[in-house]
């Protein structure tokens, strides 16, 4: 393994390797984390499958939903936000919202995912990360980091998917969202308004949030940590929005 990322993506792309898997424990988990990334594979002519770990079945205050209708209200945002961002049909496992667990049965539909969409480049939550971290996420990239390694490449783990024809894979990189550690950052001030409104396709959760709020937050936030704050005198012009990543590469 290496952590050799200069200019990942693009030399991804040169090389033609151009499709990713993204792995992520709830609906707007990827919108939020990387779905700049997400948006900008895609601009650049990647094929990107989405794979959701849990149902989505929890996070409303509204007393009177329920979580089945949660759950197909959250698919049914999921679905639009994946083709604002230009990604493929999503697909999802179904799992209980907070009750995701690093298993055998976990891994195995991660290792079918692997093996029947065979991509290049994989991004996932970063499961290693210390502090407060959501336990799906936490399960979910850990699950999706066992089986690329050691099981997806191994076809004595999982054999039955040689029934359906499904062949050993390894993706060439990892990038784990969400990490404490990054060393590689996506620049997606260029598709920063697909960003947002890929996030607001998740209307169950966003609550009456417009595109202008939210980009004015995230500019908010962008200025604090670069400078001093100075939100009135930072021109646009001069703002780059950045996804950040724990990257490594498979050799």
């Amino acid at each position: 393994m290496s952590n050799q990322t200069e200019d990942l993506i693009e030399r991804m792309t040169v090389n033609g390797q151009k499709r990713a898997l993204v792995v992520m424990a709830h609906p707007d988990d990827n919108e939020f984390v990387c779905g700049g990334t997400v948006a900008l594979l895609s601009s650049k002519g990647w094929s990107v499958h989405i794979v959701v770990t849990t149902s989505g079945n929890k996070g409303t205050k509204n007393p009177s939903v329920t979580a089945q209708q949660l759950a197909f209200e959250r698919e049914q945002e999921q679905r639009k936000a994946a083709d604002i961002l230009g990604a493929e049909e999503p697909t999802f496992m179904g799992f209980a919202d907070g009750y995701i667990e690093n298993s055998n049965e976990l891994r195995g539909l991660l290792v079918r995912q692997l093996r029947l969409h065979r991509p290049d480049l994989v991004i996932t939550w970063d499961g290693f990360r210390s502090g407060f971290n959501h336990r799906d996420h936490r399960r979910t990239g850990r699950a999706t980091y066992d089986a690329i390694y050691p099981a997806a490449d191994d076809h004595l783990f999982y054999p039955e998917h040689k029934f359906e024809k499904l062949l050993p894979h390894r993706p060439s990189a990892l990038l784990l969202a969400g990490t404490d550690n990054p060393d590689y950052l996506v620049d997606v001030t260029s598709v920063m308004k697909i960003k947002i409104r890929s996030i607001l396709a998740h209307e169950s959760q966003m609550q009456g949030r417009t595109e202008e709020m939210l980009m004015a937050r995230y500019r908010e936030r962008v200025i604090k940590e670069r400078d001093n704050g100075d939100v009135q005198n930072s021109k646009d012009s001069e703002i780059r929005y950045q996804e950040s990543f724990r990257a490594i590469e498979f050799v």
